[in-house]
């Protein structure tokens, strides 16, 4: 997905600014698509040299603009954005983690029964895969309600890898037939060799509670130690590893990639005017 600031596979801080959208409660689906509408402002190497007197200045002219209807992303959420959020009377309204783990001592996956397991087959996926995403991300501010327009920009991206898009279908007499109960989108970072992701993982709210989130994101890193297994990361002291994106406040997603091995990389944090409707 679109990505702002730069790099999103780094933890180098940055600060940008989010137009504030209507926003009901996340689901427990994960999506790791890290701000992508996310608007203005590459802070990367120069961060410390301009430090918060500058910071605040953007900031005010952001909040001037929209009346202050806005959201700040601070990516690292390092003292420079802690000392601009005090000078502004903002308040932090939204975290998200990145979660990495090397990709070794994988878990290995269990399939249960009445679930069967194949990769992206093209097109006549698409209804059952956007029924299931905007489902499991109703009302998310980036991944819900998307298009089959919004689906064919994304496969049209030059690292799409169909056998990297997994999907679980429900095979028993119960089940729908081609019904899919849940997906996991993965991702190798083209410009960062070694590093996979945990792009968009997605469970039909009416199939939750079968282990499928946590039995996809297994087979999803199976999948990305594979692909990833011969490439050689571009510090030789640094190995291939996986990495996600997570709401802090989705405690059960968070304690489900806890228990598979994943550990906290950085934290970013959205500032909003105190008072705002955020």
């Amino acid at each position: 997905m679109n990505r702002c600031c730069g790099n999103w596979a780094s933890n180098a801080p940055s600060i940008c600014w989010w137009p504030v959208r209507d926003r009901a409660a996340r689901s427990s689906a994960t999506s790791t698509s890290a701000h992508p509408g996310a608007r203005v402002v590459r802070w990367r190497s120069w961060w410390n040299r301009v430090g918060a007197v500058s910071a605040s200045a953007l900031a005010r002219a952001a909040l001037a603009k929209t009346a202050g209807r806005n959201q700040f992303w601070a990516h690292g959420t390092l003292d420079p954005a802690r000392a601009t959020e005090y000078a502004l009377g903002l308040v932090g309204v939204r975290e998200l983690i990145q979660m990495r783990r090397p990709l070794r001592d994988i878990p290995e996956p269990t399939i249960p029964d009445g679930v069967v397991i194949r990769t992206y087959a093209g097109t006549s996926d698409d209804a059952e895969l956007l029924r299931v995403n905007n489902a499991a991300f109703a009302g998310h501010p980036e991944q819900g309600g998307w298009t089959a327009v919004q689906l064919a920009e994304r496969r049209g991206e030059a690292w799409f890898d169909p056998d990297g898009l997994i999907l679980a279908f429900g095979d028993s007499p119960r089940e729908r037939p081609g019904r899919l109960l849940g997906f996991h989108w993965t991702k190798v970072h083209p410009d960062h060799p070694g590093l996979g992701e945990v792009y968009v993982l997605g469970v039909d709210p009416a199939a939750q509670r079968r282990g499928l989130g946590q039995m996809l994101t297994s087979i999803g890193i199976v999948s990305l130690a594979r692909r990833l297994g011969g490439r050689k990361t571009l510090d030789p002291a640094v190995e291939p590893a996986v990495l996600l994106y997570v709401e802090s406040d989705n405690v059960a997603a968070v304690r489900t990639y806890q228990s598979l091995g994943f550990t906290t990389y950085s934290v970013d944090t959205a500032y909003a005017l105190a008072g705002t409707d955020n």
